[in-house]
């Protein structure tokens, strides 16, 4: 199965991560909640279906375009916007 970037399969560089960890994640689409593996780097915000497979995010968000990180006090997690996901 291939991603988010067509047939091209697409593999992180996983030399660069700053943070990683499972997130629940609103789909865009469906506005499902899900469980992802999320990857920080210095450059981008990578999404997972499972830990430890950095091939074909799901999303990968551009770090420059996230505009807010703030504290969802009603399920004691965070938030961030971002107007351009990749």
């Amino acid at each position: 199965m291939f991603g988010l970037f067509g047939n091209k399969e697409t593999t992180m560089d996983n030399s660069n991560k700053l943070k990683e960890g499972m997130l629940k994640k609103e789909s865009r689409h469906r506005k499902v909640w899900r469980d992802r593996w999320v990857v920080l780097t210095e450059t981008k915000l990578y999404t997972f279906e499972n830990q430890g497979v950095y091939r074909n995010p799901t999303e990968a968000i551009d770090v420059k375009t996230i505009k807010t990180v703030k504290t969802d006090e009603s399920k004691a997690g965070f938030n961030f916007v971002s107007n351009n996901i990749i």
